[in-house]
């Protein structure tokens, strides 16, 4: 069917699955009211709550990020009839609830074993803590991320989605608690004070980890032994470049200033930013490039 000499079926067809979405983040809003103790409205507009908006908006943008990796897994057969079209908007759906379910699973797994020291929840909704607000909204965008890789993954089943994810979950908790004891300072400590210089390069630094999780996952899966080798491989490799580039990179961006000292001390936020931004930029060049 065409108009003007435009295809309306491919047009169409990109509209329901833009609905589609809208309607999963509906579906992600009405499951977060159930599972969550506090009341979101509340919280968000009556309490004007910003540390509690800012782990919200990285819920919202996983949600988003996992439905992308939803429809990534499978094209639209266009010219399969309307019956395989709608079975695979009807998978994409299914993948994009599972994923809402594990990003609320998530945040309590993460919230307990990540920075064991402190209560993250409490810290956001009753002490309006942005600097705990800062690291769940990294917490939240990390594993969707990971989820998302994990659905993507090519030749894979519902059973490697699922074993990829809990692996990539996992090695992003001991990356960021190996993050936790280098970072030159006491995070944990700094992010019960309200630090929010210290919440954001700690939230941003978890993206940046989950992007290397990304590649570790990414490729088509072949066997057990080989996809988990090439795993392990890139996490552990990339990590550590990641690592390595960020100290260096520290140094060539902002030579005179030790990033500790701006952050406990100044509590600069320019600081914690500029070093997230890199991590996130860096790990990113080594998504795509390497």
């Amino acid at each position: 069917m065409a108009l003007f000499g435009i295809e309306l079926i491919p047009i169409l067809l990109a509209l329901a699955h833009v609905a589609l979405g809208v309607v999963v983040l509906i579906l992600a809003k009405l499951c977060r009211d159930i599972v969550s103790p506090y009341p979101t409205e509340v919280e968000l507009t009556s309490h004007d709550n910003p540390a509690f908006g800012m782990a919200v908006a990285g819920y919202y943008a996983a949600t988003v990020i996992v439905f992308l990796g939803a429809t990534r897994a499978q094209g639209l057969p266009l010219d399969a009839g309307s019956m395989a079209v709608l079975q695979a908007l009807g998978l994409d759906l299914a993948w994009a609830v599972g994923g809402i379910i594990a990003l609320n699973l998530t945040r309590v797994f993460m919230d307990r074993v990540l920075i064991t020291q402190c209560n993250n929840s409490q810290e956001i909704t009753e002490k309006r803590n942005l600097a705990a607000g800062a690291v769940e909204f990294g917490c939240y965008i990390a594993s969707g991320l990971v989820l998302s890789g994990a659905i993507g993954a090519k030749g894979g089943t519902l059973v490697t989605t699922v074993v990829f994810f809990v692996i990539s979950l996992l090695t992003l908790v001991i990356l960021g608690r190996g993050y936790l004891a280098f970072a030159g300072y006491n995070v944990a400590a700094e992010v019960r004070k309200g630090n929010f210089s210290a919440g954001v390069p700690f939230g941003l630094t978890l993206i940046a980890l989950s992007i290397l999780m990304l590649k570790a996952t990414s490729g088509e899966f072949i066997s057990w032994g080989v996809n988990l080798g090439y795993f392990a491989a890139d996490a552990i490799s990339g990590f550590l470049l990641l690592m390595l580039l960020r100290w260096v990179t520290d140094l060539a961006l902002l030579p005179h200033a030790k990033i500790e000292e701006e952050v406990v001390r100044d509590h600069n936020v320019n600081a914690g930013l500029v070093e997230g931004v890199l991590a996130i930029g860096i790990a990113t060049i080594i998504l795509f490039l390497l």
